[in-house]
């Protein structure tokens, strides 16, 4: 009997592409914090990111709604198409709804104009800004928030550096006396000192004993004084006068009877 043979993966990948014609699914874009940036510039950023919702028909509580990831494009690549074709591109910055100095109706109208964000209005032009009325204040408002909002940001990265300083400046002086311990307890273990017994009260703490190699006192003394020369004794008997030596004469006597005395 023969067995048909088949990809198992085609197959769930089929069973699931039918699954998902069941859902509804729709993306769309919503601004959330920028937490990086906010601390940053020092007010608040939002930035779009695209989102996803998902719902199942005939199920009020169920679905999901979340930053759709690249696997979400892909699975649902027509809903992602179709969704990319009728939106504008992700804006950055502060949004004209989130601006405490500016009323909900205008942020709107604005938007409308295509101006979205407290940077938008911000670079206006005159011209533009005149057909609003008392938009030019609203402007300079603009450009003195950002202003002092970056002024804040600097402060706040300074505060930052300061802190992350003094930080590793601590964590550096946690370390050199933890080194100092460790140095002073390796010296006290290799040359441990020298301790003296204690003595019950009223008791004589014994003499050392003598060392039998070492020389005694007496003998040192000896050798001291043999190793001294004796002085000599002044003479004094006078010394013993000269005595004179007579030479002797030879006489000799000639033929003729004369005697020769030598001189």
């Amino acid at each position: 009997m023969e067995t048909a043979d088949f990809d198992v993966a085609s197959f769930e990948n089929a069973a699931q592409t039918e699954e998902d014609k069941k859902l509804l699914v729709k993306f769309f874009v919503k601004p959330r914090p920028d937490n990086a940036a906010t601390l940053k510039e020092g007010r608040p950023i939002f930035k779009d990111v695209e989102y996803i919702d998902i719902r199942i028909p005939g199920d009020r509580t169920g679905g999901v709604s979340r930053p759709a990831s690249h696997q979400d494009k892909l699975r649902f690549a027509p809903h992602y198409t179709a969704f990319k074709q009728r939106i504008e591109m992700p804006l950055e910055g502060t949004p004209l709804v989130e601006w405490p100095l500016i009323t909900r109706s205008l942020a709107e109208e604005l938007a409308f104009h295509n101006v979205k964000t407290v940077e938008h209005l911000s670079t206006m032009s005159d011209t533009h800004s005149g057909k609003f009325m008392g938009l030019n204040a609203l402007k300079a408002k603009a450009l003195k928030w950002l202003e002092q909002a970056g002024e804040e940001a600097k402060v706040h990265e300074l505060q930052g550096q300061i802190f992350e300083r003094d930080e590793r400046i601590a964590h550096q002086g946690m370390q050199i006396d933890a080194l100092q311990k460790q140095m002073t307890q390796l010296l006290a273990e290799k040359e441990p000192a020298a301790k003296t017994p204690e003595w019950p009260s009223g008791h004589q703490m014994p003499a050392p004993a003598p060392d039998a190699n070492a020389p005694s006192l007496s003998s040192e003394l000896d050798e001291n004084d043999a190793e001294v020369p004796a002085e000599p004794e002044p003479e004094t008997k006078a010394a013993a006068p000269a005595k004179k030596t007579r030479r002797r004469r030879k006489a000799a006597v000639k033929e003729d009877g004369t005697v020769q005395v030598d001189k």
